[in-house]
């Protein structure tokens, strides 16, 4: 499979040039071997929590964390929406409540 699944996060994560990254002949930094060193650095400080005997709740901060940065960028919200199964959109305001709200207002900004 080539290329990428999702588009970069917008706005790109800020790269350190003193991180050490590896540069091919060309001088392009070699972003497998960033992968890579990314993925054992992870590796490493979950070792060391595991270590340090830290909570559970810890993991599962650390999988949404990593699973939200891989997730595709939010769709339109109203395109979203009118996709979402009954049960999960958000619900709707009542129209009297607004018909209501709206008739405040208006009588706030003629006072």
């Amino acid at each position: 499979m080539g290329g990428m699944r999702f588009p970069p996060p917008v706005p790109p994560m800020p790269i350190n040039l003193e991180e050490g990254l590896e540069l091919d002949e060309h001088g392009n930094v070699n972003w497998r071997l960033a992968w890579l060193k990314e993925i054992g650095h992870l590796q490493q400080v979950t070792a060391e929590q595991e270590k340090a005997g830290v909570d559970p709740e810890w993991y599962r901060m650390m999988l949404f964390r990593v699973r939200g940065a891989l997730m595709p960028p939010p769709m339109n919200p109203e395109a979203l929406m009118h996709g979402l199964p009954p049960h999960m959109a958000p619900p709707q305001p009542n129209p009297a409540d607004v018909q209501q709200q709206q008739q405040q207002q208006q009588a706030q900004s003629q006072q």
